[in-house]
């Protein structure tokens, strides 16, 4: 991502870190109907927060009834949107990890016997970290 066709993305990753956003994930979302999958970037100024992002499909769910209207015949008013499409946007894709360990400055939670466990503590060098969400998350 650095220097390749998507070195704005990293360039808003670092920047939004550097401001002070304690948590920055990426996801795919696939029902937009534009042909292909489109990426997102969402951040969030507080560690808080990173515990909602995290919720099971059956939280979400829940809110999702407590906070949204339902339509007149009863049936729910978000056509794309429910728990397991939370859950999907919750594991990027290998993609973004792959990518994310290339950097120049390789962090250490992409070293081998971190990523595919030895039962060591991860320590999470940034707020955007792909393997940290694929892995341990």
């Amino acid at each position: 991502d650095e220097n390749g066709d998507f070195e704005n993305r990293s360039t808003m990753i670092k920047m939004l870190d550097a401001i002070g956003f304690k948590s920055i994930h990426i996801y795919e979302e696939s029902h937009c109907q534009f042909g292909a999958p489109w990426t997102t970037l969402i951040a969030f100024k507080d560690v808080e927060t990173r515990k909602r992002w995290y919720r099971s499909p059956a939280a979400v769910e829940v809110d999702l009834s407590r906070r949204i209207l339902p339509t007149k015949d009863g049936k729910t008013s978000l056509r794309y949107f429910d728990g397991a499409t939370m859950k999907s946007y919750q594991m990027p894709a290998r993609a973004f990890e792959d990518n994310y360990c290339r950097q120049q400055d390789k962090p250490e939670e992409c070293a081998e016997k971190v990523r595919f466990g030895n039962g060591k503590e991860v320590n999470v060098s940034s707020a955007y970290n792909p393997v940290f969400e694929r892995h341990f998350a």
